[in-house]
């Protein structure tokens, strides 16, 4: 017994002394990668304090691989990854720098030296995401706007960021977009809500944040919530043309059509001028077929936006279908309306061909809406054959 309590008591000052031995030798290296590789092989045996000095050392070798790129206006991306590990290196260093000693008591060392030189040249980790952005490198570009962004909580500059940064909800918000784009979403969030403070990007930044929420909709229950949720920042908020916009669909999406009756009538009280309030009269009214009421909706919208292709396209469309129910009620069972019925109903398609004509004018290629098929059908009513043929490439892709 006693011989197996000798071994294991060997055993434990043997790696006690190669810990030593593999500090001793870290501290004198030159080289980052063969110092950290010998660093991570040998965590296991070294306790806290051996531990910090090490990760302290290697801080020390990123600055060494650094210092002759420092002051240059342009920088390689070897100084960039030494930069980066500079900065993890620091983490490490603080997290075990912190620890009690074996009389419980803590007595950092390296705390304040690192905090202030890392703080220093925080800035380059906004220049490196900008590089990496320059190189479609959109990994890293991330992983350094990440880095600036995460740095900001990190206890090792608490008293410097108690002074402010005024980058930092700018580049918040490009790190959101990155973190969205690669399906990173709880950072995603955690970002776009940083950035909702930014001077310029604060709205953007508020959009992803919506669409985030809307993506984790999956019952009922919780898109009433989101909409309790948009009506607040609505509410804090009510010139943001987004937020409203989105309200309005979530009400629609959920049926939830006295809320929406509110939503419009409140800000016609407000704005009597609203574009998106008159539009979205409109198409409630032409999907409900009250094409008269949907006309006129949709007539006050164009007088805030004239050439609103869209616009344009849906009161054309809403006049050809009046004329062609008002044809089709004047025909009978005769299958023909009179001659006198159709002198009053032509007006109707003529004015359906006016706005799409202008729609087409606008928006030659259909980027924002297709004029070409309802325009095609009142050709069709009016028996011109002529632009019937020449519409039919465009009707028929």
């Amino acid at each position: 017994m006693k011989k197996l309590m000798m071994m294991a008591l060997f055993a434990i000052m043997t790696t006690a002394t190669f810990a030593q031995d593999a500090a001793k030798q870290i501290l004198k290296m030159k080289n980052y990668d063969e110092a950290a590789a010998l660093l991570n092989n040998n965590l296991g045996s070294m306790d806290a304090e051996t531990k910090a000095k090490c990760y302290n050392k290697l801080v020390d070798l990123c600055f060494n691989a650094m210092k002759d790129e420092m002051d240059a206006p342009e920088k390689s991306e070897s100084f960039y990854t030494a930069l980066n590990n500079a900065f993890e290196a620091a983490k490490k260093c603080y997290e075990f720098d912190v620890m009690p000693n074996e009389k419980g008591k803590v007595k950092p060392k390296f705390i304040e030296n690192n905090g202030m030189r890392l703080f220093q040249i925080r800035h380059h980790l906004i220049n490196g995401g900008i590089m990496y952005q320059g190189k479609n490198d959109n990994v890293n570009a991330y992983k350094f706007l990440k880095g600036y962004v995460d740095s900001a909580e990190e206890p090792l500059f608490a008293k410097f960021m108690a002074l402010g940064d005024q980058n930092l909800t700018n580049i918040a918000y490009y790190a959101a977009i990155y973190a969205y784009q690669n399906k990173d979403m709880a950072n995603a969030e955690k970002y776009a809500e940083i950035a909702m403070n930014d001077p310029e990007k604060g709205r953007e930044a508020l959009n992803i944040k919506l669409a985030l929420a809307q993506e984790q909709l999956k019952t009922r229950e919780d898109s009433v919530a989101y909409a309790q949720k948009l009506e607040q920042i609505y509410a804090s908020d009510k010139t943001n043309k987004d937020v409203f916009g989105t309200l309005i669909n979530t009400y629609i999406g959920l049926g939830m059509d006295t809320e929406l009756e509110a939503l419009l009538e409140a800000k016609l009280a407000e704005e009597p001028d609203n574009f998106t309030v008159w539009a979205v009269r409109g198409q409630r009214a032409m999907s409900s077929m009250k094409l008269d009421e949907a006309v006129g909706f949709f007539k006050k919208a164009l007088d805030i936006q004239p050439e609103n292709v869209t616009i344009l396209t849906y009161i054309g469309a809403c006049q050809l279908d009046r004329a062609a129910l008002a044809e089709d009620r004047a025909s009978g069972k005769t299958g023909r309306a009179p001659k006198a019925a159709m002198e009053q109903i032509r007006p109707i398609y003529d004015e359906a061909r006016g706005y799409l004509e202008k729609a087409r004018l606008i928006d030659p290629e259909r980027k924002e809406a297709n004029w070409a098929y309802p325009l095609y059908r009142v050709y069709y009513s009016l028996k011109d054959e002529a632009k019937m043929k020449e519409l039919e490439p465009l009707v028929n892709q």
